[in-house]
């Protein structure tokens, strides 16, 4: 054998013996803990940020010069217009002043047709799964947009 394979043999037995994966996180999914979120009750009210920020249409985002900051998505223990304020108000967070909907999804829970399948879900303060009636999933596209007089018009 010669000196530089002995050497690399070496070198690739070392390192490997450093590369070690703990099973136990890998095979676990999340609990429901780590699938739940709480978010203040006031999020899920109409705030002048969440007045600030426009919901419209692609094209008009991109007629008045808009930027796609990113898509988003929450899903949330309550009705359609908690959960659009909700994401408005995380959308101004951002740095958002448009908001596209691309997706939106209502379940009843009288439908008994709850499906987290492993999925972050934001609980509105003060209420659980058990006592919810609807899960609303909003995704939508969030816009950064150049003030002019359609945009930043504070409807």
């Amino acid at each position: 054998m010669t000196k530089t394979s002995l050497i690399g043999i070496l070198c690739a037995v070392v390192l490997s013996g450093c590369a070690t994966v703990d099973m136990r996180v890998a095979t676990t999914g999340p609990s429901y803990r780590d699938a739940t979120l709480v978010q203040p009750d006031i999020l899920y009210q109409e705030t002048p940020q969440s007045r600030s920020v426009i919901v419209g249409s692609q094209v008009y985002a991109t007629v008045n010069s808009c930027s796609l900051i990113k898509r988003y998505r929450i899903r949330t223990n309550t009705d359609f217009t908690s959960a659009l304020n909700l994401f408005k108000n995380r959308a101004h967070m951002m740095g958002g002043k448009w908001v596209t909907v691309v997706h939106h999804s209502e379940v009843d829970n009288i439908e008994n047709a709850y499906v987290t399948a492993n999925q972050e879900i934001i609980l509105r303060e003060g209420t659980d799964m058990g006592s919810s009636r609807y899960l609303t999933t909003i995704v939508g596209d969030i816009y950064d947009c150049p003030c002019n007089i359609t945009t930043c018009s504070g409807r």
